[in-house]
């Protein structure tokens, strides 16, 4: 790569408007016509670059989902971090806020949902490696919101686990039918069904209270 500045930009900037413009290409081809369908010249064509600056930046197609997949789950996992705030408050109103923030991202762009619960299925051993182990991550945030309350204790780490396994199933879950039918039922609806769920799974971390 040339280290000339061109048109008032450097070498660096170049290479990160590229590889950005192929982020972007990306997140549109596999969250429209899926990533099965996607080829390296047409990602080239929509983000209008080369082919031999997509390999400057990515080794396969394979490499590019895997980097736009984690720019969604980050998106995600940042909106409903914003939205808690400091934590603080009951735990229903903790899971309303956390998941609103989280099905409303989904609901504004549905590439998101196809790109991460969808596309990278059945991809390879390691995009699968990937999507287990943040859909795990998000898990845990959920579970988070009970940090350090003093009605909950700790579980043992396989029952943590677990645990965790369950609340993201069962929010992914929701999600994806809530996608694949067109969001057509009420985003309010969605978010207080996953809400209760969420306050009602929290009591398995609750202390039991003296005498019960």
């Amino acid at each position: 790569m040339s280290g000339r500045t061109y048109a008032g930009e450097s070498a660096s900037d170049r290479a990160g408007r590229r590889r950005r413009q192929l982020l972007d290409a990306g997140l549109e081809l596999f969250g429209t016509a899926g990533y099965r369908a996607t080829t390296v010249r047409l990602l080239c064509r929509e983000a209008r670059v080369s082919d031999r600056y997509f390999y400057e930046q990515f080794d396969s197609t394979e490499d590019l989902l895997v980097a736009v997949y984690d720019e969604c789950t980050a998106r995600l996992e940042a909106a409903a971090l914003t939205a808690l705030g400091d934590g603080a408050g009951e735990v229903g109103d903790l899971a309303r806020r956390g998941l609103d923030a989280f099905l409303a991202l989904v609901e504004e762009d549905p590439r998101l949902a196809r790109v991460v619960w969808f596309e990278v299925l059945g991809v390879s051993a390691r995009v699968e490696s990937t999507y287990l182990s943040r859909m795990q991550r998000f898990g845990h945030l959920m579970l988070g919101v009970l940090a350090d309350r003093d009605d909950t204790t700790a579980l043992p780490d396989a029952a943590h686990e677990l645990m965790a396994s369950a609340a993201v199933g069962a929010v992914s879950n929701a999600v994806v039918t809530w996608s694949i039918t067109g969001f057509t039922t009420e985003r309010s609806v969605v978010t207080e069904s996953l809400a209760q769920f969420l306050a009602g799974a929290a009591t398995a971390l609750a202390r039991p209270t003296a005498g019960t």
